[in-house]
């Protein structure tokens, strides 16, 4: 279902960019704007769009093998990935706001693994004791026969 719902938006968006000329604008951008060349332009176009559409079916995937809220929690992690991608490779400007909008997006997530950490820490605990209560009724059994 989610793979038919990307391929719908994908072909949407390819047509309305067709309709308003956005192919056009394109070329052009590949002719005068990208310094490396039209055919390394449209590689990185066409990269770009696979992985964003395989990055949308592992969220989804995510999402299908775990809940909505590790799949929401996980594209936090990847939006400050995103930012610091951004400051790193295409020197963009590290201000206040991505500053902000980076430590918090870090917080979170780091919040919600400690947060899974110490649910299964207690769950295994609590495993232990009631194996261990299964134990000492079995052992109770087996001296009574």
């Amino acid at each position: 279902m989610q793979l038919v719902m990307e391929i719908a938006a994908t072909a949407l968006a390819t047509a309305g960019m067709a309709s308003d000329g956005g192919f056009s604008e394109m070329k052009r951008e590949s002719l005068v704007k990208f310094d490396k060349g039209p055919g390394i332009y449209w590689v990185t176009v066409f990269s770009n769009v696979v992985t964003w559409q395989l990055c949308f079916m592992g969220t989804a995937g995510m999402v299908f093998l775990t809940s909505s809220l590790t799949g929401g929690i996980c594209m936090t992690a990847l939006l400050a990935m995103n930012v610091l991608g951004g400051v790193l490779v295409y020197g963009d400007e590290f201000g206040g706001v991505k500053v902000v909008s980076t430590v918090i997006c870090g917080w979170g997530f780091c919040s919600y693994v400690y947060g899974m950490y110490l649910k299964m820490r207690e769950e295994k605990e609590m495993e232990s004791k009631t194996h261990g209560l299964e134990m000492d009724h079995n052992v109770v059994l087996a001296s009574n026969v």
